[in-house]
């Protein structure tokens, strides 16, 4: 059996309940621990409270543009997170980066690929 402690624990931002179901799913069966959190109000309570967010995974879809901000307080705390959009426009991966994203992922995901990324992410932040 896998010891909570040991786990990376990853926040997944979603406005859609049903894909923070579908990615909790995937990412617990690879040993992840996931964070849920469909506000950003969510988010501003999690940030506040002492916690070791390994990775953050924001799908942008539904927010209004103040997810930058909470992009940024990621940044701010030192907490490397990765954008996900349905669409792959220039706008969107530039506002992504420039508010401290190490990147961004389109819709809808490639779990094997996603999956590696997520591992070589967490394997560079030990």
């Amino acid at each position: 059996m896998i010891n909570e402690a040991s786990q990376p624990v990853i926040l997944a931002v979603d406005r859609n309940r049903r894909n923070l179901e579908l990615l909790t799913q995937v990412l617990t069966q690879q040993g992840y621990q996931v964070l849920t959190k469909i506000s950003l109000e969510e988010v501003e309570e999690t940030l506040n409270t002492p916690t070791t967010i390994k990775l953050a995974l924001v799908d942008i879809s539904g927010f209004d543009a103040s997810v930058w901000s909470l992009c940024q307080r990621l940044r701010e705390q030192g907490i490397p997170f990765l954008v996900i959009s349905p669409r792959q426009q220039a706008a969107v991966q530039q506002a992504s980066i420039a508010n401290g994203a190490l990147g961004l992922l389109g819709k809808p995901l490639i779990m094997r690929e996603f999956l590696q990324l997520i591992q070589n992410l967490l394997k560079g932040s030990e």
